[in-house]
């Protein structure tokens, strides 16, 4: 079994209720994956140099950033063909800086982190940023068969009724869904200048081809629906699965892959009326303090 080490790292171990135990890494109280260097990485990413035509994608986990990840690389490239790379490559929290400076221009580099972890030139530079967002209750359930299938990383074999009580408490990578991303619109609200677009998975879902042309206008592209209708097709699920797997070693149960479902309402089969409810509380709470985000879908 494949393990990552913690580098010096303090390593966290949330138990659920059962005891199953889900493995986060301690940088500066912000829990992260347990990625290689990723202290060193985070430590070097306020003073990353940023390109004039870099692109920033953003978003809590299972939020849809692999989606918008090869869309946004299709559009800044002009032509519907898949990124022969993961977007592992690109991923600021995993890769060493000189190997992101080695990727060609222009870049889509993505990340779960938030904005005063990024580089201090996005401020000047005016870098352009993609925000996804999507339910948190159906980001709960995809995190959860994300977590549980690498356990080579995070060591996880609980249920979904234990990881939902993670999950609820924020005692995983990148913390509570609400406090990310109540954190989030603070940023977006505290810099007005700063282009960030918000683009919602439900909504990319529904209108792929409108919102494929959404994000090509914001980032000042020329309008060509052709290209718009190939790259949504491209990037549909069935065909984004079938192409962009990632080695099957990594995965508890054979033939899965980052890629499970890409559904809307998955949730509904996992959430219990009890659990349900309780959620609902957290989301009447954030909704309420939110004019840019919603947990009502």
């Amino acid at each position: 079994m494949l393990r990552f080490h913690s580098y010096n790292m303090p390593e966290v171990y949330h138990k659920d209720p059962a005891g199953c135990q889900l493995l986060s890494y301690d940088y500066n109280g912000f829990l992260v994956p347990p990625f290689p260097n990723v202290q060193e990485h985070l430590d070097k990413l306020p003073d990353m140099p940023v390109r004039d035509d870099d692109v920033f994608l953003l978003g809590y986990m299972k939020s849809g950033c692999h989606w918008m990840w090869e869309i946004a690389g299709m559009l800044v490239n002009g032509s519907a063909d898949y990124n022969p790379e993961q977007k592992g490559v690109a991923m600021m929290e995993l890769m060493d800086q000189e190997k992101l400076d080695q990727l060609p221009s222009p870049r889509v580099l993505n990340n779960h982190m938030f904005f005063h972890h990024l580089p201090r030139e996005i401020l000047t530079k005016k870098s352009k940023m993609i925000l996804m967002t999507r339910n948190p209750r159906d980001v709960a359930v995809s995190a959860y068969h994300h977590l549980f299938q690498l356990k080579f990383m995070y060591q996880y074999d609980g249920d979904w009724n234990g990881f939902f009580e993670l999950f609820l408490d924020g005692k995983l990578n990148y913390g509570s869904w609400f406090e990310y991303t109540q954190q989030w619109e603070k940023d977006i609200k505290d810099h007005p200048e700063l282009p960030i677009l918000i683009v919602k998975y439900e909504d990319l879902k529904k209108d792929p081809v409108s919102n494929v042309a959404k994000v090509a206008e914001f980032l000042g592209l020329p309008k060509n629906d052709q290209l718009f209708e190939d790259i949504a097709d491209k990037c549909s699920f069935a065909k984004m699965k079938a192409v962009k797997p990632l080695l099957p070693e990594f995965f508890r149960t054979p033939g899965e892959s980052l890629f499970r479902k890409g559904v809307v309402g998955d949730w509904k089969n996992w959430f219990t009326v009890s659990q349900e409810e309780r959620f609902q509380v957290e989301c009447d709470k954030f909704d309420k303090q939110s004019t840019l985000f919603s947990t009502t879908y």
